[in-house]
């Protein structure tokens, strides 16, 4: 027997995954991927570029790849992060790839991976530090693109979103430089000082994110996580002797019909996205690992629900200050705001609006149609004086403004008239001059 056969080897260097110990600090594949280019010499956009995706056979590089879509295309569950975590797993003959990014929980989590991850990078500076002066290899754990931590589990400290040297905000995933370093000043992100003021104890929320990413290793292979979720929540509602979904959601005061959602068959039936399933695991005060593996450690206390993007109002009041809120800004208007905007600003929902304040939302779409037609015959008449002056101006060097003639003055000017506008216009001034 020849020796490859008996040590088959790897296209790519078997370079191992770092993995602190904590059992959340475990790198992710947008790290992976940087420093297993750096391992070969190349730049993590070569490898990609060069190698990586035509292997795959995807030769086009996407534009927005290591902006702003790295995270989902690499550390997410779709299929791209599957077809990549595979692709990696096949060259470099490191099994078990796919637990650096989140597709252990694709069966539990909304197919979409609806705020999944941060829009940009974020890091603890002092964590790079450490590594840095110990001499460990600096990455980027999984947890640090997760859009439900912002501090540091390590060193209770707000992540990072920013270089301290020059303020620029951090690609998703590094092009040219290695990892710890920003791609526009080239500074170290790594810091020294740290007061410890500064620090802030985690909240449950994110307490509860490390515990569901730390029992990764417990998922099973095509496993339904969905359906161990369903029985979870059933063990919940026997423990809090309710009935029903809909009890439970009233009682913690959750988005109505989402429990009862993740618990339906039907087509309509829906998972939950990584920051509601969180939300309810802190309002039944219940670790994400034993709602859905360890269903005989339950016991719930049911409290309020936090919900992302909703204020939270007494029953007694929110109607009023809603209210309230609406007549000061129609009564302030002075600029076009739509119905679905002065709702996110309110943080409730439009159709709450629409339903409770049909005359105020009428009232409002009214206002907005004035100020449009306002604005309308301020831009007409604006480029009606423009299109006269100019006319005016060739009359009095005794030329004709011509159609061409003064299409040329326009946009010697920059102007915004299109082709049809500007002739309509023109034929009006030369009508009234």
């Amino acid at each position: 027997m020849l020796i490859y056969e008996a040590l088959p080897r790897s296209i790519l260097l078997d370079l191992k995954p770092v993995d602190s110990g904590k059992g959340f600090m475990h790198e992710s594949v947008s790290s992976y991927i940087v420093r297993l280019a750096y391992a070969h010499n190349v730049t993590a956009r070569d490898f990609m570029h060069h190698f990586l995706n035509p292997s795959i056979g995807q030769n086009r590089m996407c534009s927005n790849f290591f902006v702003r879509n790295g995270f989902s295309m690499l550390n997410g569950y779709r299929t791209k992060a599957e077809i990549y975590t595979h692709a990696l797993s096949v060259f470099t003959d490191q099994p078990g790839l796919r637990v650096l990014s989140m597709q252990p929980w694709q069966s539990l989590l909304d197919s979409m991976g609806k705020g999944l991850f941060h829009d940009s990078k974020k890091w603890c500076q002092f964590c790079l530090q450490d590594w840095w002066e110990k001499g460990h290899p600096l990455y980027e754990p999984l947890i640090w693109s997760l859009k439900c931590l912002e501090h540091c589990p390590i060193h209770e400290c707000k992540l990072q979103t920013i270089c301290h040297k020059c303020g620029a905000k951090q690609y998703q995933v590094q092009r040219v430089l290695p990892l710890g370093f920003c791609p526009e000043c080239g500074s170290f992100l790594g810091r020294r000082d740290h007061n410890s003021r500064d620090k802030q104890p985690l909240a449950l929320k994110e307490q509860y994110l490390l515990d569901l990413v730390s029992s990764r290793h417990i998922v099973q292979e095509n496993d339904e996580l969905l359906l161990k979720l369903r029985t979870g929540i059933q063990q919940v509602m026997s423990c809090l002797n309710i009935s029903s979904t809909i009890k439970l959601e009233k009682l913690i005061q959750f988005s109505k019909a989402t429990i009862s959602q993740w618990c339906s068959d039907a087509e309509r039936g829906t998972k939950p996205t990584l920051s509601t399933l969180l939300n309810f695991c802190v309002a039944i005060n219940v670790s994400p690992s034993d709602l859905i593996f360890s269903h005989h450690r339950i016991k719930p206390v049911a409290g309020t629900a936090i919900l992302d993007g909703r204020k939270r109002f007494d029953n007694s009041d929110k109607y009023s200050w809603v209210k309230q809120q609406l007549i000061q800004t129609i009564n302030c208007q002075t600029s076009i705001i739509s119905i679905n905007e002065m709702a996110r600003q309110l943080k409730v929902g439009k159709s709450y609006i629409r339903y409770h304040f049909p005359d105020i939302s009428e009232e409002l779409v009214a206002k907005n149609n004035q100020l449009r037609k306002t604005k309308r015959e301020n831009d007409y008449k604006r480029k009606y004086e423009l299109v006269k002056s100019i006319c005016q101006k060739l009359m009095s060097e005794e030329i004709f403004p011509s159609h061409t003639r003064v299409e040329e003055a326009l946009k010697e000017q920059k102007s915004d008239l299109g082709y049809d506008e500007f002739t309509r216009i023109r034929r009006s001034v030369m009508r009234d001059i």
